[in-house]
This record gives structure tokens, sequence and C-alpha cells, in this order.
């Protein structure tokens, strides 16, 4: 069985596989592709052609709202390489999403909590249009490596804004991603960012609306082991029945931080299949070599 994410997914792999162009970039060759039309979820995108690591996705996502430039040893093996001596990650998302610098001067800096800022909003001026989440600062972007004293360390964040819309009692958020990883990261973007969704309509009292992702570079690395995994999944032509899984956000103990700020929490995330019982792990039909 396979999601209709999954389907979503196929398509977005056939058009950047046939129309893309190949392009040198910074570490390596991609076919690359900056046409994608936006792509509109209501319900959790879940991609099951391949291995998608959805609590660790979730987990991720739980690093960047904390806050903390510490890489948790968990996910050191995504960032291994990029990280500071000190196993950090600097100005990075989690820095962008809490810290980022509001102004500075001679004498100080002050930082702004965007994450708090968003949820302020969203309670009390819901038809605000500057209900957003910034990832990019210029200035931090151009200087990361040397910040990070890692010549590896990417010139991220990959998804660069997020914006929200209240209607009519629903959530509704739409992400820009300058550069997507076609195979290796958007499925676990797709799951991390739903389940940012679900957080931010949760502790807004709101319902879950709709996520629409707008692409930028859309590419696919033109390595072997890539294209391989790419042309088998472009293969899979067996649309039987639609698996339908959905991700619950529910915390057991809603626990804030020192911004006063509910706790981004992988725990308190849960697959539940169309019958509303705990899902089994879903069958990946392709694993990356």
């Amino acid at each position: 069985m396979l999601t209709k994410a999954d389907k979503i997914y196929q398509k977005l792999l056939t058009q950047v596989a046939a129309e893309g162009d190949i392009v040198d970039t910074r570490n390596s060759l991609t076919t690359s592709n900056i046409n994608l039309p936006n792509t509109k979820f209501t319900e959790f995108p879940l991609v099951t052609l391949k291995k998608t690591a959805i609590k660790k996705a979730i987990s991720e996502m739980e690093w960047f709202l904390s806050g903390s430039v510490k890489c948790p040893e968990h996910l050191r093996d995504w960032w291994n390489g990029q990280l500071d001596p000190e196993g950090r990650l600097l100005d990075g998302y989690a820095t962008q999403f809490r810290r980022s610098t509001e102004y500075c001067d001679q004498y100080v800096a002050k930082l702004f909590d965007q994450v708090k800022f968003l949820l302020d909003g969203l309670k009390n001026s819901p038809n605000s249009r500057r209900l957003l989440i910034s990832m990019w600062n210029p200035g931090e972007m151009a200087k990361i490596t040397q910040t990070n004293k890692n010549p590896n360390t990417p010139t991220c964040c990959h998804s660069i804004v997020v914006q929200f819309f209240v209607r009519k009692g629903k959530l509704h958020m739409k992400s820009y991603q300058r550069s997507a990883d076609m195979l290796l990261g958007v499925p676990h973007n797709w799951v991390q960012s739903w389940a940012m969704l679900l957080y931010f309509a949760y502790h807004s009292g709101l319902e879950v609306g709709s996520m629409t992702w707008m692409w930028g570079d859309a590419h696919i690395y033109k390595e072997e082991s890539h294209e391989k995994a790419v042309q088998q999944m472009l293969n899979v032509d067996v649309w039987v029945e639609e698996c339908e899984v959905e991700l619950l956000y529910n915390p057991k103990l809603i626990e804030h931080d020192s911004q006063g700020v509910p706790k981004f929490k992988m725990e308190d995330f849960e697959l539940i299949a169309k019958d509303g019982i705990p899902a089994p792990v879903v069958t990946n039909k392709i694993k990356m070599l």
C-alpha cells in the first residue's frame, strides 16, 4: 500500500528527472529543476516509496525549535562533518528560530524569539500578514562556514521562510524551500514541517488546515546510487490501495521553556492508521544503499 504523498512525490521526481538541467553546484553535479509547481497537502504527507525516518525527522525539528546550538548525539550522523569542533551548529536553524538578531550596534545585540512571536500573533492577531518565521539572515548565512570553523558547514537553511494563515478556525502553512534535495531531504522535510504545523495549531486552539510547499531549486544529485534509487521509485506502478496514516500531536504533559514557549517534543507525536489504532511499521519500497 502507498500513501497519497507517494504519488505526489513520484510525479515531482519525474518532473525533476525529465525537465531538469544539469548544474555544477557547490558540492556536486545535480539535475536541477527550478520550475516545480506548488505542492499542497491537507493530510500527513508520508512518503513510503523510500525509507523515511519519521521519528528522527521530528526529533530534528525538536532540536531546531529548542533553540540549542548543540547537535544531539542521535542526530550526529545526519550532521556529521558539518558542525563546529564542539559539535555545535552556530547560526543555523535553532539560532534562527529562537535567537535571531533583532538589531545590533557597537554596544548591544538584541535577540528575537520568532516562535514566541508567532504563537503570540496566532492568538492575538490571527488575521495578520506577518505570521511568519524567516530562517535566512543574509549576513549570517554568508559567513556560516567561518562561524563554525568548518568549510563543510552548509549555507543553511534549506527552508528559508514559513508563513501561517488563519482561516475559518484552521491553520494553514506555506513554506518556501530554496534548496530541495529530492531524494534524501524532502520526505523528511515534509514530515517534520507537518509536525510543526500540528504543534502551532494545537497551541493556538486551531484545527489543522493545509501545508503548501513552494520550490526553489529542486534537485537530484548525479550519483549512481541516487539516480538508481530514483529510477526504482519511478518504476513503482502498483496503486491497489492507498495507505491512510495520520500523525497526531497529543502532548501528555505540556512543559514550557525559559521563554514561556511550550516545548516541542518528539514523544508527543503518534502515528495512527485509518481505523484510529496505532499504525504498524510502514513497509518502505525502496531503501537507500
